[in-house]
């Protein structure tokens, strides 16, 4: 993506923390929403937002009398805007953050908010980070997406092309998608399934055109050589914690599964991400059935963790309902340029599960256990936190520090609170002090999820959180005998199966 043609639509305000700012900010921000084509009522959410997130930031982050700048920046983005909003305020207190739990459902229906996100600011945007950097102060980073339109709001497939005969003989070739091409992709998307696939950009041809433009995702097309019809697409998306490339949105015409187009077009992409040196290449397959485990591990990807609880089925055009059964994924990893043996440092009670994990990805490491206790840290903790539409909430550790465990667990409390019904929490392996901060975590109801490896080569240990969940395992569908393996073992230090 070229970052530096998008920040040349970058709106940069100063403000002091005083209330009467905060209409000037919503002013210009709805001007700037405008000028990006932003409509009237998107435009009237990012007014509200912006009136929720600085009226709070102002009156409860600030110590009586504290006179401080407030930096904002507007930076227009591959589908829509950010806004980042940066304080030398207290350490955020979501807590505090009061009214965004005021939104309910009557209301996000009331004014038609369609698709719009879920943290603690309760669906008024499209994903928000909170991030506390210590002495740099405090950071919110809000992304909303202009509206786009569905595929299933397009003209669709005519409906004879439903009834087609299956084919048998066929002949196709593999290449990239070309620009034009995006809406022939979102309708086979719809096609082949409906409403249901998990990542829902697929059914938004403009979305598709952009993503793939700015580098954000990578499609892979298979063609019907004979009349060059797409026949079949895979994808590879940046995922948004790891930001390695996540092989997604794959699927084929019915009337051509079984001919080997998912395989070629999946064999295109892996061998096109290794020129590009990406480290690895992830699938999360679904364990409602294990076709897409097989599909991965016929390309040699391997389970490195299991999300339980990670995900609903998508309704498109409607709020979710609170019974619906939730959906676990398998995260598979396959390196695509393995690397010398590296030090990591594992909690004891782990250390086999996670030298079988490497093992069964066939990378080499070596592992350090150090369970004794540490002096005290002297640095403040950094953590990350997100959210998604399938209520999930993410915490990636940025730095241990001393407060590392009671930030978490403020969080955990907070996500809680606002109906996140699981959480992920992501300890670096490079730093003896996980041995402490897991024990700690497990001792408040995580547990051991797996291993999650990023594009920049750090490995996480992933503990999960079920937010008053009492998961079935005896629904879930793996295919290898090693995934059996880890989700013996997940089940057996899950608090409630206990």
């Amino acid at each position: 993506m070229d970052d530096n043609k998008l920040t040349q639509h970058r709106l940069h305000l100063i403000i002091p923390n005083e209330a009467a700012m905060v209409y000037p900010v919503q002013s210009s921000a709805k001007a700037y929403a405008e000028l990006l084509g932003f409509e009237s009522k998107a435009c009237y959410h990012i007014e509200l937002l912006l009136e929720e997130v600085l009226t709070n930031i102002i009156k409860y982050d600030f110590m009586p009398g504290q006179k401080e700048n407030i930096d904002i920046t507007f930076d227009k983005t591959v589908l829509g805007l950010s806004i980042t909003i940066h304080s030398n305020s207290i350490p955020l207190d979501i807590d505090k953050i009061k009214s965004f739990s005021s939104i309910d459902k009557e209301n996000i229906l009331k004014y038609n908010a369609s698709g719009l996100g879920s943290l603690l600011i309760n669906k008024l945007a499209d994903n928000v980070i909170y991030m506390n950097k210590g002495k740099e102060g405090q950071f919110i980073h809000i992304e909303k997406n202009i509206t786009a339109k569905a595929v299933s709001e397009n003209k669709l497939m005519e409906d004879t092309q439903t009834l087609r005969t299956p084919k048998t003989d066929f002949d196709f070739y593999v290449r990239p998608l070309k620009p034009e091409e995006a809406l022939f992709v979102s309708q086979l998307a719809y096609y082949a399934y409906r409403v249901s696939y998990i990542y829902d950009k697929i059914y938004y041809p403009e979305m598709v055109k952009k993503l793939n433009e700015e580098g954000e995702m990578l499609s892979i097309v298979a063609v019907n050589s004979e009349n060059e019809e797409i026949i079949g697409h895979v994808a590879a998306i940046k995922h948004e914690v790891s930001r390695l490339p996540e092989m997604a949105v794959a699927f084929v015409n019915p009337a051509y599964r079984g001919g080997g187009c998912l395989h070629k077009t999946s064999e295109y992409l892996i061998d096109l991400l290794k020129t590009k040196n990406s480290i690895g290449v992830i699938v999360h397959a679904v364990t409602t059935h294990p076709y897409s485990q097989k599909a991965a591990y016929k390309l040699n990807l391997r389970e490195t963790a299991l999300y339980i609880s990670r995900s609903t089925p998508l309704l498109m055009n409607e709020i979710k309902e609170d019974n619906q059964v939730r959906e676990s994924l398998l995260l598979m990893f396959l390196p695509l340029h393995p690397e010398d043996s590296k030090q990591i440092y594992v909690p004891a009670n782990h250390a086999e599960m996670i030298t079988a994990i490497y093992k069964n990805s066939g990378q080499s490491v070596e592992i350090i256990t150090n369970d004794n206790g540490l002096a005290p840290y002297k640095e403040e903790a950094e953590i990350e936190v997100s959210s998604d539409t399938y209520k999930c909430g993410f915490i990636l550790v940025k730095q241990y520090g001393y407060n590392i465990t009671p930030l978490i667990l403020k969080t955990l409390k907070s996500l809680c609170v606002n109906r996140i019904e699981s959480i992920y929490v992501y300890l670096p392996l490079e730093k003896p002090e996980i041995s402490d901060c897991c024990q700690e975590l497990e001792k408040a109801g995580f547990f051991f999820g797996g291993i999650m490896q990023t594009a920049e080569g750090k490995d996480y240990l992933m503990l999960q959180y079920l937010n008053n969940q009492m998961y079935n395992y005896d629904i879930l569908e793996v295919f290898s005998d090693f995934a059996k393996e880890l989700v013996t073992y997940i089940r057996h230090h899950d608090p409630s199966q206990e």
